[in-house]
């Protein structure tokens, strides 16, 4: 577990000057030993910390650690009047996982940002790759009346509002895999898992899980991410990943409004513009078997329209590849 030292130290160092070991003990107020411990700890998160001959510590690059009144001082949010809760927490297996042992009636509108995952997933089971201080990974848990029927196009909601956040950001190129992995320039740059527990006939409690890669380190791909990745600072120097919590927030706080009293219906148009698949061919792996058509679009219930000999039809599960699977980084 990240002790709340070495959180101190990481935020002490995040402006990359040098620190002498004597100065930052005082500030920790602890052991010049201890100090040593602590930017091992720091090295074993992935966090680059240079010894400097003579005049002590520095990181190697910037870090930014998450505040949560910085969070809520984004200018252009309105999510604050509707948010219960907002937790920044330093580690935790999962976001998603934290909000689920929390009770039902203690999720609705209440967030979760964690500076680093141990046990983080994504669709289908998979482990999401996630470093400390990096990136966003981000819950929100919320109450509907409606029942579990209605939902079914919620994941591809939650992917909708990513992609906006990411816009507001100023990235431009964005696409969206079905049903919720989030593209850049046809790299994968984060992905969505919503999960959901109720009634047939509601109400259901949500929890929307968003990962989005804001500043990976430069090492080999994970092989968790499973296509050529690419994050945000890659493309926009300085990227903040407070501002862009914020945008999330803000876009799927308001994107739960639209969804509750609409439908799939207000984002369909927005989809289309976004959908990676659209008239590719692709396979589709589900119950074992492979599936290989055209994607011919998004169904009247959320599901992946695929042409087979003349014949559409609309699947709800399954693991989508294209002929062309990418490899390697974004290199700009």
């Amino acid at each position: 577990m990240i002790g709340e030292s070495t959180l101190r130290l990481a935020g002490f160092l995040s402006d990359c000057e040098t620190r002498s070991g004597q100065t930052i003990a005082r500030e920790l107020g602890c052991t010049r030993a201890a100090v040593w411990k602590q930017i091992e700890t720091l090295r074993q998160l992935g966090i680059g910390v240079n010894a400097v001959a003579g005049q002590g510590y520095r990181l190697s690059e910037p870090l930014e650690l998450l505040d949560r009144e910085k969070i809520l001082a984004v200018r252009g949010t309105a999510f604050q009047a509707e948010l219960r809760q907002l937790d920044i927490l330093s580690e935790i297996d999962s976001t998603n996982s934290e909000l689920l042992r929390r009770g039902a009636g203690h999720r609705h509108s209440c967030a979760v940002i964690a500076e680093r995952q141990t046990g983080g997933r994504g669709r289908r089971g998979r482990q999401w790759h996630s470093p400390f201080g990096r990136n966003i990974y981000l819950s929100l848990g919320w109450k509907f009346e409606s029942g579990l029927g209605q939902l079914g196009c919620l994941p591809l909601v939650v992917a909708i509002s990513a992609s906006s956040a990411l816009l507001r950001m100023g990235l431009r190129g964005r696409t969206i895999k079905w049903p919720n992995d989030l593209l850049l320039e046809g790299r994968k740059i984060g992905g969505c898992l919503v999960e959901v527990q109720g009634d047939l006939n509601g109400p259901c409690h949500a929890v929307m899980g968003v990962g989005i890669n804001v500043r990976m380190p430069d090492i080999e791909q994970p092989k968790s991410i499973g296509r050529a990745w690419t994050d945000v600072s890659s493309h926009i120097a300085g990227a903040s990943r407070n501002e862009l919590a914020a945008l999330l927030l803000d876009e799927l706080v308001k994107a739960m409004t639209v969804y509750r009293l609409g439908g799939f219906e207000p984002f369909r148009e927005a989809w289309a513009g976004l959908d990676e698949l659209k008239d590719k061919p692709v396979t589709l792996f589900r119950d074992q078997k492979k599936i290989t058509g055209i994607a011919r679009g998004l169904g009247e219930r959320g599901g992946l329209l695929l042409e087979r000999s003349g014949v559409v039809d609309e699947f709800h599960a399954g693991e989508v590849r294209e002929p062309l699977i990418y490899s390697g980084r974004s290199r700009l």
